[in-house]
């Protein structure tokens, strides 16, 4: 199973992420709604999660989910 270490999950913390891949993929700038902050980590039934901190939710994504979802922004 693809799993967070704790040094991929804390290397993660305060970068922005974006969660429509597609707009991100594309060029396209993306909804204010759907730009988050990674903002936690923590640990989730013996494995390893990132907090991320959208406009109006916090969401939590174990690895395969992040890797799926969420695209980072470059700075």
């Amino acid at each position: 199973m693809n799993e967070f270490t704790l040094e991929e999950a804390v290397a993660l913390i305060y970068r922005l992420a974006v969660l429509d891949k597609t707009a991100a993929k594309s060029g396209q700038l993306p909804d204010i709604t759907q730009i988050g902050l990674v903002c936690g980590v923590l640990t989730m039934n013996d494995q390893i999660e990132v907090v991320v901190k959208f406009h109006d939710e916090i969401r939590q994504y174990n690895k395969e989910e992040f890797e799926n979802q969420i695209t980072l922004l470059e700075s």
